[in-house]
């Protein structure tokens, strides 16, 4: 799982549009706003798109002045495939 912490700056007559957009866009949700423009957002990553790319299309989008990541936490989700090869060299570990 990958989750950032994003400070969004958009300009102050725009903000009710940046808010709403910036709510329609998958793994992104705003928790706090202010009347100077400032939107405390978290984006984390889905299916169809990675944290990382939905920072850079907060960057692109109409009205947004700025984004700024001020918090990323990343933990790798292991596949069955990986967790199978920790098993096996695990094993052989205790073998030896």
């Amino acid at each position: 799982m990958n989750i950032t912490g994003v400070l969004v700056h958009a300009h102050p007559d725009k903000l009710s549009k940046v808010r709403e957009a910036l709510g329609e866009m998958p793994g992104v949700e705003v928790h706090q706003a202010g009347e100077d423009g400032r939107l405390v957002v978290t984006a984390e990553d889905t299916a169809e798109v990675s944290a990382g790319d939905t920072i850079l299309a907060m960057h692109r989008m109409e009205g947004v002045l700025s984004a700024t990541l001020v918090y990323h936490n990343f933990d790798p989700d292991l596949s069955e495939e990986q967790r199978s090869g920790e098993r096996e060299s695990d094993h052989e570990a205790v073998s030896a």
